[in-house]
């Protein structure tokens, strides 16, 4: 695995858990699957995309859960086009999502919470970052840096106390890949055990915008 040098939102290992690197989009679009009417999120994908390493890390993730899983994902990016991942090249956001839609919808939402809690398990964290909250910070300010597209949405991380803090996703993943993954980053750093709540008046599982997580780590 990659030795990593530097932290934050100029590190790799972000780069691999939400996945860019500059390059050229790579995508069929008579393949490309509908994902808009399985999200509450409003923003178009037409033009979204996503760099390769990031379909991979699902693809680890759910070996994680069991190999059954792994085979499941690796079948269903086949599926939409996606058989030989290049971890540089650039390709559309749709495809990878269909196929964290398609899981959730036939393996439900434990599942879905559980890939995205082992996606961080794939990354070699510097040994510099040592703090849950700016792990947290990272993940919202490395989106933005690591998506490509006109509307592909955000995280934003609010810390409120010493250990506590809102996690706000408005972009069109799954919720409980969201909050998996929001826990599973949270964990590496965290001495105690981690509670993920979801909070706010909306969620995109539900037809809203976004949805809002409260994370405690005391």
């Amino acid at each position: 695995m990659t030795t990593f040098a530097t932290i934050l939102v100029n590190t790799s290992w972000f780069k691999r858990l939400v996945g860019r690197s500059d390059g050229d989009v790579q995508s069929d679009e008579d393949q490309l699957p509908t994902v808009e009417d399985r999200i509450g999120y409003d923003g178009s994908l037409d033009d979204a995309a996503v760099i390769g390493r990031s379909p991979l890390s699902y693809v680890a993730a759910g070996e994680s859960v069991s190999p059954f899983v792994g085979k499941q994902i690796e079948n269903k990016l086949a599926e939409y086009g996606l058989e030989e991942i290049e971890p540089e090249e650039w390709y559309s956001l749709k495809i990878p999502l269909a196929m964290l839609y398609d899981m959730r919808d036939e393996y439900g939402d434990v599942r879905m919470r559980n890939m995205g809690q082992n996606v961080p398990e794939h990354v070699e964290f510097p040994p510099e970052l040592s703090a849950v909250d700016a792990a947290l910070h990272g993940i919202a300010e490395a989106y933005q840096q690591n998506h490509d597209g006109s509307e592909i949405g955000f995280y934003e991380f609010e810390q409120e106390g010493p250990n506590e803090g809102v996690m706000t996703c408005e972009n069109p993943y799954p919720c409980e890949f969201d909050k998996g993954l929001i826990r599973g980053v949270a964990k590496k750093f965290a001495d105690n055990p981690i509670t993920v709540e979801e909070v706010g008046d909306q969620c995109r599982a539900e037809g809203g915008q976004r949805c809002e997580y409260r994370i405690d780590w005391i």
